[in-house]
């Protein structure tokens, strides 16, 4: 990952922070957004807001975006979290109602840390290398090529 697209998107997140006086999801999860958009274009990969999915008992569910190739392959998705939540209470819910749960990040923008998993869970601010924290589930490997 760019160290300029990670300076744009802290950048943003503290302009919207600011400026809206929030730091509700539907607000700070723009950042993020326009993060994965710029690092998908350098890998030609489309960023696809809203994507939708069908779980395995032929519901639909939409996450809050993914990262496609151009013949509609899914590379990864992306769920936004309010900081407030629990985020792990927040991921079990997901899974239990059918989002995908391999090369899926779930972002909460609030930590100057980051931890990812094999959900390629973000609760904060991508780093530019791999931290060496323990992991408690295996890394995605959407979640390992952003953090490059």
């Amino acid at each position: 990952m760019s160290q300029l697209l990670i300076s744009q998107y802290l950048n943003q997140l503290a302009t919207l922070k600011k400026v809206s006086g929030t730091q509700r999801e539907s607000v700070v999860r723009e950042a993020f957004k326009d993060l994965l958009k710029g690092w998908g274009r350098s890998h030609d990969l489309v960023f696809i807001p809203e994507y939708e999915i069908e779980t395995k008992t032929k519901e639909r569910r939409y996450v809050d975006g993914a990262l496609l190739y151009e013949l509609r392959v899914p590379f990864g998705y992306w769920e936004a979290k309010n900081e407030k939540d629990d985020l792990e209470a927040e991921i079990e819910a997901k899974f239990k109602r059918g989002y995908p749960q391999d090369n899926i990040i779930f972002e909460d923008s609030k930590n100057p840390s980051r931890s990812a998993s094999r959900v390629g869970r973000w609760s904060s601010t991508p780093q530019t290398t791999n931290s060496s924290a323990p992991l408690s589930r295996k890394r995605s490997p959407c979640a390992d090529t952003l953090m490059r």
